[in-house]
């Protein structure tokens, strides 16, 4: 004897695999700081044209380790 079920297929769904991610958060850091920073590392390179982009990069990596410094002894 065979029995034939007409019942429909089951619609579980199984979790989802994928990580969900925190959202990064980038810290803005003030245009005007790193702009008197920059000029600051311009000076004393001895006014080297060419040089904007390295002193605007080194001016905001200082500020967001300088902040992040800051953050950290804040939280302790």
């Amino acid at each position: 004897m065979s029995r034939t079920t007409t019942s429909g297929a089951s619609t579980k769904s199984a979790p989802s695999t994928a990580m969900t991610q925190a959202p990064t958060t980038q810290v803005s850091l003030p245009s005007e700081k790193v702009a008197k920073r920059a000029f600051e590392k311009w000076m004393k390179g001895g006014c080297k044209h060419g040089c904007d982009k390295q002193h605007w990069y080194e001016a905001e990596a200082e500020i967001r380790a300088e902040q992040t410094k800051t953050g950290a002894a804040a939280k302790k």
